[in-house]
């Protein structure tokens, strides 16, 4: 009896012992492809994880399971991880999130998996400290304002540890790990990254054949397939290919659709050699409704969430003249030769191009000064309130380019050991907007009930409304990680960028180009003491900047140039500083992980953006500065054999500095108390008798305390809480899944926009699967 092993999902150097095996036909593995492309199926994961580097996967060939599964794992059974041990594909950082001494939480597969997470803020809701200005799975007119311990995160998401250019909603359906570098990052991504980043570990292929498919019906409703099917070519190579297809229309959301289609391929050569190569296409389509949400209602001197006062949570200002369809098409290379025992050299190219025709509906605060909040307060139903004169419309078209190239060496000088890190970051983006106008647009929605349907309105594009901005960054930099001894370990890199932006309106032709140029040097400093090989401490500074006109794709805005370049002016970056100590630890065997962290953020020239991608306080106005503290705690892996667990928590306390008008106010978008924890057991022995299967139970709980949405203090939002369960049961080649999500139907909201509006989130909602490996 042959033991059915999962296929490995890292990179890390595979077995090279025995001839390559025949899989699934190459015809085969296309038409699974290109099923999913057209509504058949859904993929599950096709790989398992290997330990942190000094662990290898043993490779064998792949057989059709018999019905014991105490014997024979289908690949869709995934034990959850020790996130510790998660390698972390970025060549200029350390190795894994273990060896990294910044806080870093990882969305494993396993997590992805058992949740069924479709989209990149369904993955983040795992983590504390993340909150969103604009819900990405609604889109938004400026794309993703992601906010990490507080800060701006906007335009700061990475794929393989390369720019994720553009302005979409993002599927997860070509990813296998989400990463969350918590901190200033400058020292390895360059430009921006002052709250941290987001990363996304992409699908690979490597040396096992098979597969598997499944099709999912959910809540609203929603039909969802994807196909992921790995092929080996010969000794050394392989292709990877995946497929997605999502139709659905969003629960208690009235007129709020998503429907997305994706196609992946990955060509891995030299798989288990000192030279490895992958190339990498993906292209993602979306074409739905974005949802804007509901205006906040004044009752008093603070705003709520209207729904908060019995307005409808299906309730949405969405019409049937708007929209948001993109398309985005990604192209990466990664190289990587290990040219001696001490010397790798590696080269990763990243070329995207992206379009997108958006429009959409933006509803306004209901006030007392407009007499709008009496009347609902009463009963009525007044006249809604919009915002930017009822919402915005555009034509966007855009690319962007980055090259990694690279040197990682390991040697000695005396008693010291070395491993460096160096290299150069070239990036370029150009971004093209055409604003539209609406021709005939009557703006007469009430707050209950809203009219959906305008037959008689259109929008336009004239080239009056032409926006073009573009930016530039030169990145040269270098790391070291001193080994002064077998425990103690000083960590030292250092960033130079040179940054330059532009900016042209058709609007202001006459003031010609805007330009600006900036230079800056990101250093980050790091003590690291290893109590023994399961537990380490660590104290890490950092810095970042931000320079003007950074996330062209999403800050072409409309309403104020006061994010572009100005001839002239002197636009200072915006700065942040991060002081953290903390621990990593690893227990029984590390099949279980935990991490532990203090931190201190230092901001200056802070700034937040509206919803329409200008600037409430920022460059112009030199900003307003934030001092954030706070602690985390995580813990994940397993407890015992059958028992996996997933948990993490976050406190954070923050004012804001500088600031005649807020100064000592609470920072905004900062709840005081998050946590996630996610838990299943394997009950089978208690139930089923042997070799009838595997049958698994389990579910969590995510929580955010009410924050503040803006600098004032005037918009409160409520806490968050879900309660979530699953069920699962494996039997051979064959995966059944039941999942229930927000159980005690709460009205949770996915964003807020300071005092001006907030996205409800659905009710209680369920979504069922079936699948079968091969």
């Amino acid at each position: 009896m042959v033991d059915h092993q999962e296929l490995p999902r890292t990179r890390g150097k595979a077995s090279r012992s025995g001839k390559a095996q025949h899989g699934p036909k190459l015809s085969k593995l296309l038409f699974l492809a290109l099923s999913a492309g057209a509504g058949a199926l859904e993929v599950g994961e096709a790989e398992a994880r290997s330990d942190a580097e000094d662990r290898n996967t043993k490779q064998s060939a792949p057989s059709l399971p018999d019905l014991d599964v105490q014997s024979h794992k289908s690949s869709f059974v995934a034990d959850m991880s020790n996130t510790n041990d998660t390698l972390l594909h970025v060549d200029r950082m350390p190795a894994s999130v273990f060896d990294t001494p910044q806080q870093i939480n990882v969305v494993p597969h396993e997590l992805i998996q058992q949740q069924q997470i479709y989209t990149l803020d369904q993955a983040l809701s795992n983590v504390p400290g993340i909150t969103m200005s604009s819900g990405e799975g609604n889109g938004g007119p400026v794309g993703d304002q992601f906010r990490i311990r507080g800060q701006q995160a906007r335009g700061d998401i990475y794929q393989d540890g390369l720019k994720d250019f553009g302005v979409y909603v993002r599927d997860v359906f070509n990813t296998d790990n989400v990463e969350v570098i918590k901190g200033a990052s400058g020292q390895y991504f360059g430009a921006g990254n002052v709250g941290g980043i987001i990363n996304n570990e992409l699908k690979h292929a490597n040396l096992k054949s098979g597969g598997n498919a499944t099709q999912a019906f959910g809540s609203g409703m929603q039909y969802r397939g994807t196909v992921d099917a790995n092929y080996r070519l010969g000794e050394h190579e392989a292709l990877r290919v995946n497929g997605m297809y999502n139709k659905q229309n969003v629960a208690d959301r009235d007129n709020i659709r998503t429907d997305r289609y994706g196609v992946a391929a990955d060509l891995g050569l030299g798989l288990g050699t000192k030279t490895t190569y992958h190339l990498n296409y993906q292209w993602l389509g979306n074409r739905g409704m974005s949802d804007q949400g509901v205006g906040m209602l004044q009752v008093g001197r603070l705003y709520h969430p209207a729904t908060e006062y019995g307005l409808g949570r299906d309730t949405s200002y969405a019409r049937d003249f708007n929209r948001d369809d993109s398309n985005i098409h990604m192209v990466t290379s990664q190289l990587s030769s290990k040219i001696s025992d001490w010397l790798t050299l590696s080269n990763n190219t990243r070329f995207s191009h992206y379009d997108r025709d958006f429009s959409a509906s933006t509803p306004g605060a209901c006030t007392d000064k407009t007499n709008c909040a009496p009347t609902f307060l009463a009963g009525g139903n007044p006249v809604m309130s919009y915002g930017a004169g009822g919402g915005l419309g555009y034509l966007q078209n855009g690319y962007g380019l980055q090259n990694i190239t690279m040197g990682k060496a390991k040697f000695k000088t005396a008693f010291l050991t070395h491993h460096l890190n160096a290299g150069v970051d070239i990036q370029y983006t150009k971004d093209n907007r055409t604003y539209a106008t609406f021709v005939n647009r009557v703006n007469n929605q009430r707050m209950r009930a809203p009219q959906f349907s305008y037959p008689q309105t259109y929008l336009t594009y004239p080239s009056s409304g032409d926006r073009t901005a573009d930016f530039r960054d030169l990145g040269l930099f270098i790391a070291d990680k001193i080994d002064l001894s077998k425990k103690l370990s000083l960590f030292g890199a250092l960033r130079w960028d040179d940054y330059q932006s532009s900016y042209w309106s058709s609007a202001a032709a006459a003031s010609g180009v805007q330009r600006g140029h900036n230079n800056s040097f990101s250093p980050s400093a790091s003590l690291i003491y290893n109590i023994n090989h399961r537990v380490n401490l660590y104290f890490t500074f950092s810095r970042s900047y931000k320079p003007v006109g950074t996330d062209v794709s999403a800050q072409t805005t409309f309403r104020n140039v006061s994010d572009t370049p100005t001839n002239g002016v002197d636009l200072k970056p915006q700065r942040s500083d991060l002081f953290e100590v903390g621990s990593k630890m690893n227990f029984f065997n590390r099949r279980l992980g935990m991490t532990a962290a203090l931190f201190q953020i230092n901001q200056n020239n802070s700034f937040t953006f509206d919803e329409y991608g200008g600037i409430l306080t920022g460059f112009s106005d030199a900003g307003t500065g934030r001092l954030i503290r706070g602690a985390e705690l995580s813990m994940t892996g397993k407890l015992t054999d059958k028992w996996d667990v997933y948990g993490s928590y976050a406190y954070m306390t923050g004012t804001i500095q500088n600031s005649d008008a807020y100064r000592k106010n609470t920072a905004p978008q900062l709840p005081h108390n998050t946590f996630s924890v996610w838990s299943t057991y394997d009950i089978s022995s208690l139930i089923l008798p042997k070799k009838w299967g595997r049958l698994s139970a389990g579910g969590g709980a995510q929580y955010a305390s009410a924050y503040w949405a803006d600098n004032a203090n005037t918009a409160r939002m409520p806490y968050n809480f879900f309660l979530n369960g699953i069920i699962t049961y494996d039997i051979g080649r064959y995966h059944v899944q039941f999942n229930a999500n927000n159980l005690t139907n709460r009205v949770n909201y996915g964003s807020a926009f300071n005092a001006s509006r907030a996205v409800p989130l659905p009710g209680r909602t369920f979504i069922g699967s079936v699948g079968v490996a091969f």
